[in-house]
């Protein structure tokens, strides 16, 4: 069991794109099964932050503890095995590759073979099984990325922007999903759609130019989104 029950801590965490500084000292941690949403305007840096957290890019120093072990510096396939995914927010399936093959790639990697929680929380591609990725809505492709995520049993997923070109009503079934999923898995989303990130959060983080300017707890302060002004 983790210390604290904190599944996620990120210790002064730094990252460049070359000489370009991009996130400063960022500090954050997650408990298990806990909701965690990351806000703040285009270019804020983001994404880096979940990217490093993944192994997807290379930190310049810092420090990530995943369920009690340092990860900074494992390979993205490792960390993956070990039960922290990252959802791009690019919605990329394999286009070529029914929805089918899409999740027995998953299976493959991970050796769960066990559909039936994927088609709990999306029974929708129970029915596009057959369907190739090319012909999936953006909405269906969500569901299908989460859905070989959550394959393997994560203790953590990191996802980026998930609600982008979302229609609403896609969007208020996937605030019933995170509800749902984070009783397996802690979930920390990047969102810039306020309302999205406010029906689903416990607590919010607020970046700003790199920099980590706030962290909001108030349940009221979440519900109401006032912590807007930090963006």
């Amino acid at each position: 069991m983790p210390k604290n029950n904190t599944i996620l801590e990120v210790t002064n965490l730094n990252a460049a794109y070359g000489q370009s500084k991009v996130i400063f000292d960022i500090n954050l941690n997650v408990k298990l099964n806990e909701r965690v949403a990351i806000v703040g305007r285009n270019g804020a840096g983001k994404t880096t932050m979940l990217k490093c957290i993944a192994g997807l890019l290379k930190a310049s120093s810092g420090s990530v503890i995943y369920d009690g072990m340092e990860i900074m510096g494992k390979a993205p396939f490792e960390v993956a095995k070990m039960g922290l995914k990252y959802i791009d927010q690019d919605k990329e399936v394999f286009l070529d590759l029914t929805v089918r093959e899409n999740l027995q790639l998953s299976s493959y990697a991970t050796g769960d073979y066990n559909w039936d929680r994927v088609f709990e929380h999306f029974p929708k591609l129970k029915i596009l099984l057959d369907r190739k990725g090319a012909y999936l809505s953006g909405g269906e492709r969500q569901m299908l990325m989460i859905g070989r995520a959550i394959l393997g049993d994560p203790k953590v997923l990191l996802i980026d922007e998930p609600t982008e070109g979302l229609a609403p009503s896609i969007v208020n079934d996937l605030v019933t999903t995170f509800h749902d999923l984070s009783k397996d898995s802690a979930i920390i989303i990047v969102g810039q759609n306020l309302s999205f990130v406010s029906r689903v959060a416990q607590r919010i983080y607020a970046v700003k130019e790199g920099r980590m300017i706030a962290e909001i707890r108030d349940k009221e302060e979440i519900k109401e989104a006032t912590y807007s002004r930090y963006l």
